[in-house]
């Protein structure tokens, strides 16, 4: 396995995924009170605002696998470019990262409410990865392997120039 095959951005999406990965073990939410009473959540007790996103993240990984370790061609996807898919992966993960955030989570024990629980420093990770996985697809939108073809494949050359 040849590292030096990546591009910037097929770097930036691994690393982010990684980060988001680690992120997800990290608590997202958490409530401390004078009861004793301890509660805490991480990103696998989402499954809409955790899980999903991680799906998208590592699909995103598994395409720059595909696509600069095999022979394998990917398919054609109407007339995106690959770069474009993963960018509106990684967007739709960053989206439902961000909803989480905006979204307030409480907690009840016994029917009674406990009260709102806080933002943890994991969630705020996540969102910082998410986002670096649309940076990271932006790279690779832009770069002219990943742009040149709807399936990644040598762009068609230019048409002739008009001969008077």
């Amino acid at each position: 396995m040849d590292l030096n095959k990546l591009t910037i951005g097929d770097r930036v999406v691994a690393i982010s995924a990684f980060v988001y990965l680690v992120a997800m073990f990290l608590p997202w939410y958490g409530l401390s009170n004078e009861f004793d009473y301890d509660a805490s959540r991480n990103g696998f007790d989402y499954f809409f605002f955790g899980w999903i996103p991680l799906l998208l993240a590592l699909a995103l990984v598994a395409q720059v696998a595909i696509s600069r370790f095999s022979t394998t061609e990917l398919p054609k996807v109407g007339s995106l470019t690959w770069g474009q898919v993963d960018l509106i992966a990684a967007g739709l993960a960053a989206v439902l990262v961000l909803l989480r955030l905006l979204i307030t989570d409480s907690v009840s024990a016994f029917g009674v409410d406990l009260g709102d629980l806080d933002r943890k420093f994991g969630l705020f990770i996540a969102l910082l990865a998410t986002l670096g996985l649309v940076a990271g697809a932006f790279l690779k939108m832009r770069d002219p392997a990943d742009a040149a073809g709807a399936a990644g494949g040598p762009a068609a050359p230019p048409p002739p120039p008009p001969t008077a």
